[in-house]
């Protein structure tokens, strides 16, 4: 018999991983076991590479920043100079 959900919610990561493993011994997978573990897994590849990607638009967007207010602070300079002329 399954636990309520309210049961299930109140166990640590560790409890259910217990529960799963001494439950497997007893149980045959069916195949949405396994391909529902395939496609966790492709998802948690896909959410590797959008991390990796996200980190480096993060990166190139703080490079731009800096560039930009480079140029900005040239550019005043450059005012700067010309209005001494």
């Amino acid at each position: 018999m399954a636990e309520t959900y309210e049961t299930l919610s109140k166990f640590s990561i560790e409890q259910l991983k217990a529960k799963y493993d001494s439950l497997a011994e007893s149980t045959l997978p069916g195949l949405s076991f396994y391909r529902e573990e395939i496609a966790r897994r492709e998802a948690d590849a896909q959410n590797q590479i959008m991390l990796a990607f996200t980190k480096q638009v993060r990166d190139m967007t703080r490079w731009i920043t800096w560039m930009t207010a480079a140029v900005l602070l040239l550019t005043f300079v450059n005012v700067f100079l010309v209005w001494l002329k």
